[in-house]
């Protein structure tokens, strides 16, 4: 008796052009600071994780008006080129900062001083003080630092992680400015310093960190790149003119970057001496990653529902010469910080705040699955255009404030503070 046994071949491979056209999964964007205005550089370019863009190209015309017996237009001429677009992403650390810095005028910085315990050591020490009307300024505590070449790089505002188990000082994250009168230290606001005894020097080993980003007046451009179809788009002379970040409740964390360009160019060739990986960190959520807010040293009694935080140039734009037809240069503008904050109302506390005018510090701190985050920081903050409203029957009446973001005297409208060890366990 014969048996006969039938093989069936899987089917293995993939098909060929299924696609109708270029998909955007594919799509690659990534971004280097340019040394020269508009001039793309051949370093490296850092990749972007990305939800959407929208750049494109845009030409201006225009005609003579000639007067003719055939009744038509005239020949039109390009008269302007210029490029724009929107960078649309989630939340993770380190994705975007880059991008900020840009709309910054700034770079980030990190500096750690810690205290050698002694006041008299030849090492750095930080000294907790008791400001008595220093610089117009009373009732502040203060540290000294003697290290003066660090602390010349630091902004003149912004904010300072310190810890000194030993007076009961752990993990505060406090507003900082530096004296405009003396060199050797720097105003520290928070409530949480004022139990400790003044006037002593800080323990050994006692640290204060500096890390994070204020605004600033380092003007940046950057080449930013699509890649499609094994082409790239480039767009140099780059300005970042707006970012926005947005935090709500139910929804991850979004970054959106708008930017201005002084073209759009087509290019076959990879330029980049290397694309560096973009940070792998998980999207910012809004339940256990949101840390809360303060409003002027003090958490709103309701839960917050929205936050919404617009960094921008005011006054950027693009300038046009005769001889071509793209961008000869770009006006940076001026910095400006605004937002919005909602919350379930149970106090007056904002309300009456709003209609005081009072100013001082707004705080709203987030981090991913990893302890890695932001604290975004009003440094000088109003509440403004004050809505408590009850729209329909069976809801949670909500209160919401406009934030308009003013200077601390001496400068400094707004910073970053990074985060990095912190347990994401929600506000």
């Amino acid at each position: 008796m014969a048996f006969f046994i039938e093989v069936i071949m899987a089917f293995t491979g993939a098909t060929a052009g299924l696609a109708a056209g270029a998909q955007t999964n594919d799509t690659r964007m990534d971004v280097a600071l340019e040394t020269t205005y508009a001039t793309p550089p051949t370093g490296n370019y850092q990749a972007l994780r990305i939800t959407g863009e929208s750049f494109s190209r845009a030409q201006t015309t225009a005609r003579p008006e000639e007067i003719n017996a055939l009744k038509e237009v005239s020949q039109s001429v390009v008269t302007q080129v210029s490029a724009s677009g929107t960078i649309s992403g989630a939340l993770s650390s380190g994705t975007f900062d880059d991008l900020i810095a840009g709309v910054m005028g700034a770079d980030w910085n990190s500096i750690t001083f810690t205290s050698s315990g002694s006041a008299s050591s030849s090492g750095t020490y930080i000294q907790w003080l008791a400001a008595k009307n220093v610089d117009g300024y009373e009732g502040y505590n203060f540290i000294v630092l003697p290290n003066l070449s660090q602390l010349e790089n630091l902004p003149f505002a912004g904010m300072v992680l310190i810890n000194d188990p030993t007076n009961g000082i752990n993990n505060i994250l406090a507003n900082y400015r530096k004296f405009p009168s003396r060199t050797n230290g720097v105003y520290v606001e928070s409530a949480a310093l004022n139990s400790i005894t003044k006037d002593v020097v800080a323990t050994s080993g006692a640290t204060a960190v500096f890390n994070g980003i204020t605004n600033g007046n380092i003007d940046k451009t950057f080449t930013i790149r699509k890649k499609l179809l094994g082409n790239f788009l480039l767009y140099p002379g780059s300005l970042v003119t707006q970012v926005q970040f947005q935090l709500q409740q139910a929804q991850f964390g979004t970054v959106s970057v708008d930017v201005t360009s002084a073209n759009e160019t087509k290019s076959t060739t990879d330029i980049a001496a290397a694309v560096l990986p973009a940070p792998s960190g998980d999207v910012h959520n809004s339940v256990n990653n949101f840390l809360g807010a303060t409003v002027f040293g003090n958490p709103p009694a309701g839960c917050l529902t929205q936050f919404t935080c617009t960094l921008a140039r005011d006054g950027s734009g693009n300038d046009y010469g005769m001889g071509h037809d793209d961008a000869c240069g770009v006006r940076t503008g001026q910095f400006t910080a605004s937002g919005s904050l909602e919350f379930y109302f149970r106090t007056w506390d904002e309300y009456n705040a709003c209609l005081a005018g009072t100013q001082g510090p707004i705080v709203v701190k987030t981090v991913d699955n990893n302890g890695n985050g932001y604290a975004f920081v009003f440094l000088n903050a109003a509440l403004r255009n004050a809505k408590v409203n009850s729209s329909q029957t069976n809801q949670t009446v909500k209160a919401s404030f406009d934030i308009e973001a003013n200077p601390v005297s001496g400068g400094g409208t707004f910073a970053i503070f990074r985060l990095s060890g912190v347990a994401p366990t929600g506000s």
